[in-house]
């Protein structure tokens, strides 16, 4: 394969394929904070936005949700200082996290089990500076 001259400069967007909409929509928007960007009339879909990415969410009743072909997992950044206040954050809200990673992060699930790796500011900040090393050469 060669190179290529494109150059990814984010997430535009993740869809997940959820058993319950409204349980689904209401666990990013009330727990997590996302911003409901809405809906299509006739369409059991919600469309959220984290920042400027976007999460779409698709209602997929009677059906396995992971189709077999799921994802690894998705990662947010989160505003919060460390790693500790993040996971003391998570309990408030009632959502149990892993234990905490290498990377200085957490994963948890949403109702439909799809993992979410949750970053505070200084595991974001530590990737930036690490990737800004290795563009130096250092």
């Amino acid at each position: 394969m060669g190179a290529s001259k494109l150059k990814v400069t984010g997430i535009n967007h993740v869809v997940l394929h959820v058993t319950d909409l409204d349980r689904s929509r209401t666990f990013y928007v009330e727990a997590l904070g996302f911003d409901d960007r809405g809906s299509v009339p006739g369409m059991r879909a919600s469309f959220l936005r984290c920042g400027i990415q976007g999460l779409d969410l698709f209602e997929m009743a009677d059906c396995d949700v992971h189709g077999g072909e799921e994802m690894n997992h998705m990662a947010l950044n989160v505003n919060v200082a460390d790693v500790e206040l993040l996971v003391a954050g998570l309990s408030e809200a009632g959502i149990e996290a892993s234990e905490i990673t290498p990377r200085n992060s957490v994963f948890i699930s949403d109702p439909d089990d799809h993992r979410i790796e949750m970053l505070p500011i200084n595991a974001s900040e530590r990737d930036h500076e690490r990737e800004s090393a290795r563009a130096l050469g250092r």
